[in-house]
């Protein structure tokens, strides 16, 4: 305790330099967590994004030609597949009163609330009745809701397509969410708006672009391939979303990583500023060190000191660091209304850090100090 109330006189004794040197740690460390916090929500809102969107199956889709009602049967019977959803995709002009919006067209069965995670904001889903009575009805997401009608519920509203160079008129069932609202938040009007209708209301005997899988987990993926192209009997594409969802979730770990390892050449720094400190408060207290030495202090008791004094600086700019960091995340997470928070395991890293860092740097001040002869001090 007498080390720590002596330390702490030594320090308030130079108030700006220990500020300043604290200061830089401070901001080192609070960047630090910030990247890391970032990279946790970046990654997170893409996993989120990617479900909401139904990227968790298979999409099989023909290299040349297209698939029809015969094959879909085949597909479903095949060994995995839980569950099956022939869809055709398009980009159309869709119209009501005077506004016309650019969307991506989908023409889908039942079964594509199975595999496409849809969340409902009002209406009701594609039904089988639709499908057989070629009904002229549609699903549309909340962008186009919006762009058309200036609210999500649009139920009961009428919108125009334009079909091979013919228009056709739809009536709104249903409003679905379009993802989970970030990236449509992050690209605006670059994110296309999508409009869901029975496939039957386009064509009496339709051709698929695209089927979208859903495994039941059991049958690897390229055994499923296989077997696709097996019952088939022609050359398909078979896309496994699972692990491109895997492969854009690995290279977010990889870009929050780097950006992580830049913030941490901060610290490096700060680590040399508080050795640089160091050497200047040995230079000036050999004097100090000589009278100690000459009452009876011993090497240890030197080098305790000076360490301890490195280790404090660094500790107290990283827990100014990590109070930093904590009102900065939950400022922004009130204010954009998403979810960024520093980790309790990145405060314990940073702490950890905090100790390390004072230590590592502050080791050769201390051994120096503790190394002078107290005549040779005393003459100084």
């Amino acid at each position: 305790m007498h080390h720590i109330k002596f330390i702490v006189k030594c320090l308030c004794e130079n108030k700006l330099r220990t500020f300043l040197t604290s200061f830089g740690i401070c901001i080192a460390v609070a960047s630090v967590l910030l990247i890391g916090a970032v990279g946790d929500f970046g990654c997170g809102a893409v996993r989120e994004e990617l479900d909401s969107l139904g990227l968790n199956g298979l999409i099989l889709s023909c290299d040349s030609g297209s698939i029809d009602e015969n094959e879909i049967g085949k597909i479903s019977e095949v060994g995995g597949i839980e569950q099956c959803a022939p869809v055709t995709i398009d980009t159309s002009r869709v119209f009501s009163n005077d506004d016309d919006v650019s969307a991506v067209v989908w023409g889908i069965d039942e079964n594509a609330e199975e595999v496409v995670s849809f969340e409902l904001l009002c209406g009701r889903f594609i039904n089988k009745g639709d499908i057989k009575s070629n009904g002229r009805v549609c699903m549309i997401d909340q962008t186009l809701a919006l762009e058309l009608f200036g609210s999500e519920n649009a139920v009961g509203r009428t919108v125009e397509l334009l079909q091979s160079s013919a228009v056709q008129s739809f009536e709104v069932v249903g409003v679905v969410k379009t993802g989970k609202g970030i990236m449509q938040s992050l690209m605006g009007s670059c994110f296309p708006a999508f409009l869901y209708a029975p496939y039957s209301s386009f064509r009496s005997e339709p051709d698929f672009n695209q089927v979208f899988l859903k495994t039941d987990g059991e049958v690897p993926s390229d055994e499923l391939k296989t077997s696709l192209v097996r019952t088939l009997g022609k050359d398909v594409t078979v896309t496994d979303l699972a692990s491109r969802r895997s492969v854009l979730r690995s290279m977010m770990a990889t870009v929050t990583l780097i950006l992580t390892l830049i913030g941490a050449i901060s610290l490096f720094v700060s680590g040399i500023s508080i050795m640089n400190i160091m050497l200047i408060s040995v230079s000036e207290r050999t004097k100090e060190i000589g009278i100690k030495k000459a009452i009876g202090a011993s090497n240890s008791d030197i080098l305790l000191d000076f360490l301890l004094e490195s280790v404090i600086i660094s500790l107290t700019g990283t827990l100014a660091g990590t109070a930093a960091a904590l009102i900065i995340s939950f400022s922004a997470s009130a204010m954009l209304g998403i979810s960024v928070t520093v980790s309790s395991l990145s405060v314990f890293r940073a702490l950890l850090t905090a100790v390390s860092l004072g230590a590592l740097f502050g080791i050769f001040p201390a051994y120096k100090a503790a190394s002078f002869r107290p005549v040779e001090a005393l003459r100084r």
